[in-house]
């Protein structure tokens, strides 16, 4: 049995046009420089796709990455997705399940996929043997008919599949890329893309080995870390509820704090009976079949297969209850229907589409059908108001979307195309930035979430800065601080209403969760003090790769992938006119409870904070060139030079 060396990383280049693949080895010093996945598929984005490249078209690359903890007992299976979007910007998002330690096992760590095939097909690879297979039976098939075929197709159960559904395939605004039929990454444009490339499926089946560089040394750093995540000792609050009842827990907890967007975020509260309705409480008591995890994941709570067992929807099974669900298709759409809720989950998932996209689209079509805007005529004959009751017409609606059928290609669009289409100023009612919809956490109330929505380089994704309710900062102390080289008083940093230290905070958040994406493991496990103080995770990585760097060095691999992020945007023309709140969010106050808008001038100060803290110009937000000489990503200024990009001293 092969044995993977950690510190040593290494490229499938899977060309659907010419049906070839070859071998590469990344160079050696990436591993210190960018960890791996998030950080290695984000500087193969940079250097392969070029401006300009059309995000459907041949030139686009399309990235799979696992990293070099991947496989071990702290990688949780994860995976980078990685791709230009079609809305021009980057888009990366990450999937969980098993996918990940199958490729390493197989011999390899990342997969870049070029080119566009003729025909629909499929990727298969066992061990160094790769094949690309007919797959026009598999096309328009639902990624829970897709897993089936595919298993019984391959015959062998230790396989792992990547898959989309019949909405990637049509193009359908933040489709996304499924895994182990209902765990979901790429919302940010990845699954538009792979379905661009007519690329349906990959399968992967490896018999090789993983292990960390210094066994001995790895135990005792993850036994140290585990300890952290005890849900006897640890000190976060949140660690025993989420090991428990997992992320829908916050359906009861945000309408008490005027933070829960109810019908398309006209108001922040919402009616207890419906919140209690769709808890996680409710979810565990009646639906639960049982319990699911990723790979090596200590907390078996966060997936978890259910069943309907009576009622209108009787038999439909699914699986995963986030805290996206009870928003985006619950007080969202003025849904208190549990098992409506979860019909309409399940069915974006088997559609392959992004439940944020839909939920937030259909409330955005609901107030302008209110509001006059839409009318039966644009709606198919369906009466599009808040809190429906005609859930066929609802569950017909997805399969529209997903579809391009009918009122269902203006959805499709996303609520920010949608709204460019139907026109009548009913842009003020999409709840986007940078043309992808907002997900769960409301901003008005949380100034750091508005800043991270406003900022993020994929759009909303609150993993890059997760979590929006930071453990108590009373955990650690400021000397620790000090130490670590975190200047925050975190007092200040984590009152939610107080614009101050918002961008300082904002940014250590999204440099110590690039590196936790990198690496990769999963940004739930970020409790405790795992989210500020990274030496946890330090040693895990010392102890996996054998790569020696300082802690310093290690924390500057983050920072240095979250410029690259940003270099790649401005290189596409973005600047800070696209790091924006939605417009209701910045014009109107939280009705009831007294919470401001983001009005410009706090939106300025905290983007002006957290500029500076970068490094990063003030208007073309372009890093300065000390700070990319620092970073030793100077390979980049003639790049962008050549793109007319000033690059400031």
């Amino acid at each position: 049995m092969t044995v993977r060396d950690n510190a040593k990383q290494r490229v499938l280049r899977v060309d659907l046009a010419q049906r070839s693949a070859e071998i590469e080895d990344l160079p050696a010093e990436w591993t210190a420089l960018y960890l791996g996945a998030r950080g290695i598929t984000s500087r193969m984005l940079y250097n392969d796709v070029k401006a300009g490249a059309d995000p459907l078209g041949s030139d686009n690359v399309l990235y799979i990455g696992s990293g070099p903890m991947d496989g071990l007992p702290i990688g949780m299976g994860r995976l980078s997705l990685a791709s230009k979007s079609p809305r021009g910007c980057i888009a990366e998002g990450s999937v969980g399940g098993s996918f990940g330690p199958q490729l390493r096992r197989a011999g390899y760590d990342y997969i870049a996929i070029h080119g566009v095939s003729d025909d629909p097909v499929y990727l298969y690879i066992d061990n160094d043997r790769i094949e690309f297979r007919d797959a026009s039976h598999l096309w328009t098939r639902t990624t829970y008919e897709t897993d089936e075929l595919l298993r019984g197709e391959i015959g062998d159960p230790e396989a792992q599949f990547l898959y989309i559904g019949p909405a990637a395939e049509n193009l359908v605004h933040a489709a996304m890329i499924f895994s182990q039929r209902d765990s979901a990454g790429g919302r940010a444009g990845c699954g538009e893309v792979m379905g661009s490339k007519r690329l349906k499926a990959i399968a992967v089946r490896g018999n090789g080995g993983i292990k960390p560089a210094d066994y001995e040394a790895f135990v005792d750093a993850y036994k140290q870390f585990r300890r952290l995540l005890d849900l006897r000792t640890s000190r976060d609050m949140w660690t025993p509820v989420w090991s428990t009842y997992g992320a829908p827990v916050l359906s009861r907890l945000f309408p008490d704090l005027g933070n829960l967007m109810t019908r398309n975020a006209q108001q922040m509260s919402w009616e207890t009976e419906k919140a209690a309705a769709i808890s996680a409480e409710c979810f565990l008591d009646r639906h639960v079949t049982r319990a699911q995890a990723c790979f090596n994941c200590p907390w078996p709570a966060c997936k978890k297969s259910y069943r309907i067992d009576r009622g209108e929807f009787q038999g439909f099974e699914g699986g995963n209850y986030w805290a996206g669900q009870p928003v985006a298709l619950g007080s969202a759409i003025d849904n208190g229907d549990l098992d409506l809720l979860l019909t309409l989950s399940g069915l974006c998932n088997q559609y392959g589409l992004d439940i944020f996209h839909v939920g937030f689209t259909l409330s955005w079509a609901m107030e302008c059908f209110e509001r006059g805007i839409l009318s039966l005529a644009d709606t198919d004959g369906v009466e599009l108001r808040f809190g429906m009751r005609d859930h066929q017409a609802l569950i017909e609606l997805i399969g529209k979307i997903a579809r391009k059928e009918g009122f269902g290609e203006l959805l499709a669009l996303g609520c920010s195309e949608a709204s460019a289409v139907v026109g009548q100023d009913s842009y003020k009612y999409c709840l986007a930035v940078k043309g992808q919809e907002v997900e769960a956490i409301a901003e008005r109330n949380l100034l750091m979430v508005g800043l991270g929505v406003a900022v993020s380089e994929v759009g909303p994704d609150h993993t890059r800065w997760y979590p929006p309710y930071p453990p108590n900062p009373r955990i650690i102390s400021s000397a620790e601080l000090q130490q670590l080289g975190i200047d925050l008083d975190l007092k200040l940093a984590f009152d939610t209403r107080n614009p101050a230290q918002k961008g300082k905070l904002l940014r250590w958040f999204t440099i110590s969760r690039a590196i936790v994406e990198a690496l990769p493991s999963c940004v739930f496990l970020v409790r405790d003090t795992l989210g500020l103080d990274l030496r946890p995770w330090w040693r895990l990585f010392a102890a996996a790769t054998g790569v020696e760097t300082d802690y310093n060095g290690f924390v500057r691999c983050g920072e240095r992938l979250m410029n690259l992020d940003r270099l790649f945007n401005v290189r596409e023309g973005f600047s800070r006119k696209d790091d924006v709140v939605p417009y209701r969010m910045a014009n109107e106050d939280v009705p009831g409870f007294g919470y401001k808008r983001i009005d410009q001038a706090t939106l300025d100060g905290m983007l002006d904070e957290y500029y500076g803290a970068n490094q990063w110009d003030p208007l073309s937000t372009v890093p300065t060139l000390g700070k990319l000489q620092q970073l030793g990503l100077t390979d980049t200024v003639a790049d962008l030079r050549a793109a007319g990009i000033e690059v400031k001293p």
